[in-house]
């Protein structure tokens, strides 16, 4: 840029060429030649237990995720973060933690037509799309590894990769020498096709098989690391001073201004004076330096986690990072360090005395298991809102970690007496970088049960609904000779597909007695429903009791769970569940364990194809010891019509209490052999009935459909569930003219626990449901007819 630009003459695109040649030159992308004017730091998860720790940044040209936990998309759903921008994802360690929620998060993209996500952190992280991609389909979402050795750069900023060295490596292989051989060739959703008859799209990243392992090279194929990323804004080129350019230089601003501002000298040519030579040509020279202001520096924001104490001595003795805490530049702007790191190595002397080398305008923000703050709104809205109708079935919830009197003074106070600035995050905290404005709480989830409670109190004829469903009940309960506690159900979740701000995906626990309990389907999250549902103390108690985990099919939102589920007992015991599953998921269990993080020892997998009705293949012995240890009578399984692999199941108690399950399915005969006569069936009714056709191509059930089979089986008492997300608040049931009894049947809800001895209490609450969302079923019924109009519409054509 020595030469001065002649820009008497020149056009837009030549302005727009060496504005791109600039970027080109500082590195910086060419199609985006503008740099953000807003950029902000959000904190969409904070970390509580129960829910991910993950930090969202906005720009005006993309977003940026670092870390992406079980639970995520839930949150950016629910709080509106745009995710139809998301470029880059980063991860700190590779761990189910941080990772959990990415394979059900790329799903979601892919639907906003994200083309390509890059994936940044430890070398190989990326292999956890080839392990799920039985079950996780990215049709048309390519996904790249970035190499992460020096740095990344890009419109908005430049990020240095920071690989810390492990001092001691406490990993070792196993006794057994497993094969990790994909010997699955089944495709899981060849039941979905478009309306032409043949299946949608095909794979953008072709499947390759799993690699083989055996102890030899086992210590090398483990995907281990820790990654800690600099992240420095560009500098703001500094204003043009318009007053200079008319006043100094007497000239007007044009579109050559963008050059200036770009660091390019220009010169343009005089007007001749009338004694000037007219053949001679005189210019006039303007320095960028001359017009423009200093550039603003652009802001720091470090993210890092330290998983364990041998990383601290390669996190101390770090170059690179000693730099930036002598840096006399970011002494005059306020700077951020992200801590994913857990609370053990946060309060370590070393970790500490780290912090302190950074000037004193850093601010450090913790995201940890100790945090205290509620993460969801819309769950404890509809929850206020369902209590009313029986608070022993929609009981409170306990999204806190803890009391409302602990005070972030309290848990800072060994970093305050280090004089550090240290800020608990809450969810939805949000960092604004450009302009800066320093850490704003305005967002941040508040619950507020009054207004809740007004809302449907103001409805038209709800009050007086509720005062007549609180005296059925208690006649009900008047003429029920026998109320024990157990066996009851905790419904954890009750969405298809995707997670819902009020619908999570299939999860059930059936708590057998009050040490006794089990998992029945995990979507993603399960295990955060356990947490908020109980709290922190009575959550562990609560885990401890689960002693099996039943899988239906393969699809993700049935079992994204399991590893979230399986870590969080492995943090309070060594037992290990039965795990009930198709013995296809074993590749999948494997390769996790051999690459990412041991997890074998966890769970003992009893195949559902080895507990067929009146086919079982599993040894006496082992039927004997499950039904002792779960406290049952039986369990069996039926194949069902959905996917291949896919199992209705029934759990007998010992007080013959049967209680079936039909995973996903269609209206089938092996199902309603399965459940004859039994006490509960727990039916997947995703669709309303005049959907019968989508029901069809997703091999789904209507809700008509499902009530029939409920009556076909002779079952006492049908429990709904696994609705389209289209039906959030309530799905739409049959009319009368369908003919059904809905006296015994009711719908499900996440976080409705119940006690199988009152199920019957369920179908009075629908004068009262329907009071409640009158106005989303209002909605629906629109909807229906609207879709109906059409439809009679084509006929007549």
């Amino acid at each position: 840029m020595t030469e001065p630009i002649d820009v008497s003459d020149i056009t837009l695109e030549e302005i727009h060429k060496l504005l791109q040649d600039a970027n080109r030159a500082k590195g910086l992308s060419t199609d985006k030649h503008y740099l953000s004017g807003k950029i902000f730091l959000q904190i969409l998860g904070s970390g509580t237990r129960g829910s991910p720790s993950s930090l969202y940044v906005s720009t005006d040209h993309s977003k940026y995720l670092f870390n992406c936990g079980e639970g995520t998309q839930r949150l950016a759903h629910e709080h509106h973060l745009k995710l139809g921008k998301l470029e880059h994802v980063f991860f700190t360690t590779p761990t189910w933690k941080n990772m959990g929620g990415l394979p059900g998060m790329s799903l979601t993209i892919q639907d906003y037509g994200v083309q390509k996500i890059n994936i940044h952190g430890p070398k190989g992280i990326t292999q956890l799309f080839n392990a799920t991609r039985k079950f996780v389909l990215l049709r048309d979402l390519n996904v790249n590894e970035a190499t992460c050795n020096d740095e990344f750069k890009d419109s908005c900023m430049t990020i240095k990769y920071v690989n810390l060295i492990k001092k001691h490596n406490n990993d070792s292989t196993d006794d057994d020498s497993d094969t990790l051989i994909d010997d699955d060739d089944n495709d899981y959703y060849g039941h979905e096709y478009n309306l032409n008859g043949k299946r949608d799209g095909s794979y953008s990243n072709p499947p390759n098989k799993y690699l083989k392992f055996d102890n030899e090279n086992l210590e090398i194929d483990k995907i281990r690391g820790c990654l800690i990323y600099i992240c420095k804004l560009h500098n703001k080129p500094g204003g043009l001073d318009k007053n200079k350019l008319s006043k100094i230089f007497k000239i007007k601003p044009g579109p050559y201004c963008a050059l200036l501002k770009a660091g390019y000298d220009i010169k343009i040519k005089e007007k001749c004076k009338n004694n000037d030579d007219i053949n001679s040509t005189n210019y006039k020279y303007i320095k960028s330096s001359e017009v423009c202001d200093e550039d603003v520096p652009g802001p720091l924001f470090i993210v890092l986690e330290i998983p364990d104490e041998d990383y601290l001595d390669s996190l101390i003795e770090n170059e690179i990072l000693n730099e930036y805490q002598t840096n006399d530049v970011l002494k005059n702007q306020d700077n951020y360090i992200i801590h994913f790191t857990k609370e053990n190595i946060l309060i370590n002397k070393k970790y500490r005395e780290w912090m302190k080398k950074f000037t004193n305008n850093t601010q450090h923000i913790i995201l940890n298991d100790k945090n205290n703050c509620y993460n969801y709104e819309a769950l404890h809205r509809i929850q206020h809102q369902l209590t009313l109708l029986d608070s022993n079935i929609f009981p409170m919830i306990h999204d806190k970690n803890f009391d409302d009197d602990t005070t972030d003074d309290v848990l800072n106070k060994i970093f305050i007496d280090d004089g550090l600035s240290v800020y608990r995050a809450k969810t939805l905290n949000t960092v604004n970088l450009r302009p800066p404005d320093g850490i704003d709480s305005s967002f941040v989830v508040k619950i507020d049960k009054n207004a809740d409670v007004k809302e449907v109190c103001n409805v038209d004829g709800f009050e007086e609904s509720l005062e007549e469903l609180k005296k059925n009940i208690n006649n009900q309960l008047s003429s029920l000779k026998e109320q024990p506690e157990f066996p009851k159900l905790l419904v954890l979740g009750t969405g298809s597909c995707i997670p819902n701000k009020v619908r999570n995906t299939s999860g059930l626990l059936l708590r057998v007695d009050e040490d006794t309990s089990i998992v029945i389907d995990c979507g993603e999250g399960t295990i955060g429903q356990i947490i908020r549902f109980f709290g922190i103390k009575e959550a562990d108690k609560v885990v401890l009791s689960i002693k099996a985990i039943y899988v239906s099919h393969l699809h993700a939102d049935h079992h994204l769970g399991l590893l979230g589920i399986l870590q969080e007992r492995q943090r309070l015991t060594q037992e290990p569940v039965y795990l009930f599953a198709p013995k296809q998921i074993e590749p999948w269990l494997k390769f996790y364990h051999h690459k990412f993080e041991k997890i074998k020892l966890t769970y003992n997998l009893i195949p559902n194809q080895s507990l067929i009705l009146g086919f079982k293949t599993i040894a006496q012995s082992t039927d004997d010891e499950i039904q002792k240890n779960l406290k049952i009578k039986d369990i069996s399984t039926v194949e069902v019509e959905h996917c291949i692999h896919a199992f209705g199941v029934a759990f007998t108690l010992q007080d013959g209490q049967k209680i079936v399950y039909s995973g996903d399915t269609r209206p089938c005969t092996s199902l309603v052999e399965l459940g004859k006569n039994c006490s509960l069936l727990i039916h997947e009714a995703t669709m309303e009935d005049n959907l019968e056709f989508e029901a069809k191509k997703k091999m789904h059930s209507t809700i008509s459909e499902a009530i029939k089979i409920g009556e076909n089986m002779n079952s006492k008492f049908t429990l709904l569930t696994h609705f389209s997300q289209r039906y959030s608040k309530m799905p739409m049931l049959p009319d009368s003219s369908a003919g059904f009894n809905l006296s015994n049947v009711g719908i499900a809800f996440d976080n409705m626990q119940i006690k199988l001895s009152q199920l019957s209490l369920l179908p009075l609450f629908y004068p009262s449901l329907g009071m409640m969302f009158s106005e989303f079923c209002n909605m629906l019924e629109k909807k229906a007819n609207q879709r109906l109009a059409k439809e009679q519409k084509k006929t007549k054509k």
